[in-house]
């Protein structure tokens, strides 16, 4: 057996370890083309890679303390062109279309050169108008519940939205026991956890309107950050941790059914 140590294949193994890194490009221009051609981050990369791109580009004015609806702001539809909040009693689902980054470009020129009090007032009053367009108001929670603000699940192509509410059980209103145990995994009940009623709501972001509710008695489902609540394209997954049940529902023209 030959051991001598192979020169030329040590030579290169150093040479590849002392290869220094390449560093990526911080052209703004080459940056902003490959984030639109090939999104935020790059096959195999880190999620942390997904903010690069604000290394480049950052805002150079901000308008604070802007005048809002009385409502509690949520978030975007995936494509971008509604805008969702909740109403200030909870009971109801506010829809907004977004006008576009330039709708106030107009309010806000020449406001950087000089500081006047009543600009600055007219931009903080003006400035969620100009940017979002009220559509819709949809009554969607019924009786003593109330919406989940921390709960909202669009469908992929940006049309539904599927929201919760619920309502805690009166203490002189005691549920029977088959209604706490519908099964033998059913769990025994704790003060930490009460057990409520809870309601999903199905609403069309672009007609306005409630499409379909399904309602779950008697439970105990986590409807907060959707942490009892799965959508996969058309698909609804809801946990019941009272009752160990999954429930499965898909969304097909606007109605969610029990599959």
């Amino acid at each position: 057996m030959d051991l001598t140590p192979m020169e030329t294949s040590d030579s290169v193994s150093m040479d590849r370890f002392y290869m220094s890194k390449r560093h990526k490009t911080q052209n703004v221009t080459i940056r902003l083309h490959r984030r639109q051609v090939f999104g935020c981050k790059y096959r195999g990369t880190h999620f942390h890679s997904a903010r690069q791109f604000y290394q480049n580009v950052f805002p150079n004015f901000t308008v604070i303390n802007v005048e809002k609806p009385p409502c509690f702001l949520r978030k975007f539809s995936p494509d971008g062109k509604h805008f969702i909040a909740f109403s200030a009693d909870q009971t109801s689902l506010e829809i907004y279309v977004y006008k576009g980054p330039a709708a106030a470009a107009d309010l806000l020129k020449g406001c950087e050169e000089h500081d006047d009090e009543k600009k600055r007032f007219e931009i903080q009053s003006k400035m969620f108008d100009r940017f979002f367009a009220f559509k819709h108001r949809v009554n969607v929670a019924k009786d003593s519940e109330q919406l989940n603000r921390e709960c909202s699940l669009f469908s992929e192509d940006g049309r539904y939205v599927i929201v919760g509410s619920a309502s805690f059980i009166p203490e002189e209103i005691r549920p029977h026991f088959y209604e706490i145990y519908t099964n033998n995994e059913s769990v025994t009940p704790n003060l930490q956890s009460p057990l409520e009623d809870y309601t999903l709501h199905l609403v069309d972001l672009h007609l306005g309107k409630l499409c379909d509710t399904r309602q779950f008695k008697v439970d105990k489902i986590y409807l907060s950050h959707n942490q009892g609540l799965y959508l996969y394209k058309d698909t609804l997954a809801v946990l019941s941790v009272q009752h160990q049940v999954i429930h499965i529902f898909q969304l097909i023209d606007g109605m969610l059914t029990e599959l």
